[in-house]
C-alpha cells in the first residue's frame, strides 16, 4: 500500500538524486532529501494568496507536525490580523501612543506621513511577516533617495526611522497581529557617533569677558549674560534653563539650584514640561561667581519689572524677555551664535555650550559619575561614551606619566643609583674579619 501524501508536504530532491533518461524529471528511488511545508497565511493587498515556506525537516511527519503547529498558532490570531494594513495599524498604534513626549509624537507623525504609510500604508500586515523583503526594500530606498531637502539621510537617521517601525511592530507582536517582528532581518548602516564640539578653557573666558562689555568703546553688558555663564557652569540643556524659575528653583545665596521643568521648541510651538528624562531632576550646585552673576540679572529684572509697570507679564521665570513673557528658545540660540561671532570665538550650537561644561569637568579630574549626574544622563556609560575624547586624553597623560617612571632615562639614573651603593665602604672593619 503506498503512503498517502499529505497536502502541502512535500520532499525537496537532494543533487545526488538520479534522474531519468534524458534529464526530464527523477527516476524512481528512495529520496534522502529534506521535507518542508507550504501554509496559506492569507491575503495580499491585492487578494493574491499569501503563503509561508519552511523546510529542513528529517521526515514526513515532522513536516507535517510543524505545519500543524504553526497553523494552530496562526489560527488564534485576532479576526482582523489579515485585513489589517500598515497604514491602518500604524494610525492605531500611534493614537494609542498616549504617553509620548510631544516632540516624539510629531517625529513619530512625521515619519508615518512622509514615510511608512506613502511606501508601505497598502500592504497587509501579513505581508511584511510573509515577505520581509518589503522592509528591506523599503530601508534600501531610505538609504539611498534623497529627502525633502535634496540631501542623503544619514545612518542615524535612517537608524531612528527603523526604531519607530520596530517598536510598532513589537507592539503588533504582543497583540498576537504578528507572529515575529520582520523588522529585526533589516540589516542598517554603521552610525558613526560624530565628534563633540566644545570651546577650550580660553574660549570660554574670552566669550564670558565679551558678554561683560566694554565701558571705555561704550557697550554695554549683554543682557542675557547670566543664562550664558550659568550654561557653561551648570552643563544645563537650553529647555532646562529657560525653564528655571526664581521661587521654587534658583537659590543665589546657597549657589544652587534644581532642574525640575523645561521649555522645549516644537513644531506646533513652545512645550512646558518635565525634563528628557528622571535622572534630569536633578539638584545642581554652581561656584560664588555665577552666584554673582545671578544675582545681578536679578536686580536688573527687577529694575525691568518697574519700567514695564502694570504692563509687565509676571511668570516667575528667571530668564525672560524684557516685559516678563518668556523667551523664545530658537530666539535664544540665534542670540548665542551671534554673539560668539562678536566674541571671536568658534561659532558652536547653544547646545556645545553643554558639551564645553562637561569635558572641561571631566578634563579637571571631576570623577565621572559626579559629571554624570550633574549633566542628568541616564548612565555613566552615556557619558564616558560620548565624551570619549576626554578620556582619550586622560589615558595619553596616564600613559605618559607611567611611561615617565619606567624611562630609559629614569632606568639609567636608578642603574648609577645602583652602582653607586655598591662602590661606597660598606662600613664593615675587615681587619677584624
Amino acid at each position: 500500500m503506498s503512503k498517502r501524501k499529505e497536502t502541502g508536504v512535500m520532499q525537496r530532491h537532494a543533487t545526488v538524486c538520479p534522474r531519468q533518461a534524458g534529464g526530464r524529471g527523477y527516476a524512481r528511488h528512495r529520496c534522502t532529501g529534506k521535507w518542508y511545508y507550504v501554509l496559506e497565511i492569507g491575503r495580499d493587498s491585492n487578494g493574491k494568496r499569501l503563503q509561508e515556506m519552511k523546510g529542513g525537516f528529517g521526515s514526513q511527519r515532522e513536516a507535517s507536525e510543524a505545519r500543524a503547529a504553526r497553523r494552530l498558532h496562526l489560527r488564534a490570531r485576532p479576526t482582523d490580523a489579515y485585513r489589517l494594513t500598515v497604514g491602518q495599524y500604524l494610525e492605531d498604534w500611534l493614537a494609542g501612543k498616549r504617553r509620548l513626549r510631544q516632540t516624539t509624537r510629531e517625529s513619530y507623525r512625521e515619519y508615518l506621513d512622509t514615510l511608512f504609510v506613502p511606501r508601505l500604508g497598502s500592504l497587509r500586515l501579513a505581508e511584511l511577516e510573509s515577505n520581509p523583503r518589503h522592509l528591506e526594500d523599503f530601508f534600501t530606498w531610505l538609504t539611498d533617495a534623497p529627502n525633502r531637502h535634496g540631501h542623503v539621510r544619514s545612518a542615524a537617521t535612517v537608524r531612528r526611522v527603523h526604531a519607530t517601525l520596530r517598536a510598532a511592530l513589537n507592539a503588533a507582536v504582543r497583540r498576537r497581529l504578528l507572529t515575529f517582528n520582520p523588522a529585526l532581518a533589516v540589516e542598517l548602516p554603521e552610525v558613526r557617533r560624530p565628534n563633540v564640539t566644545t570651546w577650550t578653557a580660553d574660549q570660554a573666558i574670552t566669550f564670558l569677558l565679551y558678554l561683560d562689555g566694554d565701558e571705555q568703546a561704550g557697550r554695554e553688558p549683554e543682557r542675557l549674560r547670566a543664562l550664558f555663564h550659568l550654561a557653561l557652569a551648570s552643563a544645563m540643556r537650553r529647555g532646562e534653563l529657560l525653564g528655571q524659575r526664581w521661587d521654587t528653583d534658583l537659590d543665589t545665596e546657597g549657589a544652587a539650584t534644581r532642574v525640575a521643568e523645561q521649555r522645549v521648541m516644537t513644531r506646533s510651538g513652545v512645550i512646558v514640561g518635565a525634563p528628557k528624562t528622571r535622572a534630569g531632576e536633578r539638584p545642581l550646585t554652581f561656584d560664588g561667581y555665577t552666584a554673582i552673576v545671578l544675582a545681578e540679572h536679578r536686580q536688573r529684572q527687577d529694575a525691568e519689572r518697574a519700567e514695564w509697570g502694570a504692563a509687565w507679564v509676571e511668570t516667575g521665570l528667571v530668564f525672560t524677555r524684557e516685559n516678563g513673557t518668556p523667551l523664545n528658545p530658537d530666539a535664544v540660540s540665534r542670540r548665542f551664535q551671534t554673539l560668539a561671532k562678536r566674541a571671536g570665538v568658534p561659532v558652536i550650537r547653544f547646545h556645545d555650550l553643554r558639551h564645553t561644561s562637561i569635558s572641561l569637568g571631566l578634563e579637571l579630574g571631576i570623577a565621572l559619575k559626579v559629571m554624570s549626574d550633574r549633566a542628568g544622563h541616564s548612565s555613566s556609560w552615556f557619558t564616558a561614551d560620548t565624551y570619549a575624547h576626554v578620556g582619550n586624553a586622560q589615558a595619553r597623560e596616564a600613559g605618559d606619566r607611567i611611561g615617565a617612571v619606567i624611562s630609559l632615562a629614569a632606568v639609567r639614573a636608578a642603574r648609577q643609583a645602583a652602582r653607586a651603593d655598591d662602590a661606597a665602604p660598606s662600613g664593615r672593619d675587615v681587619s677584624k674579619m
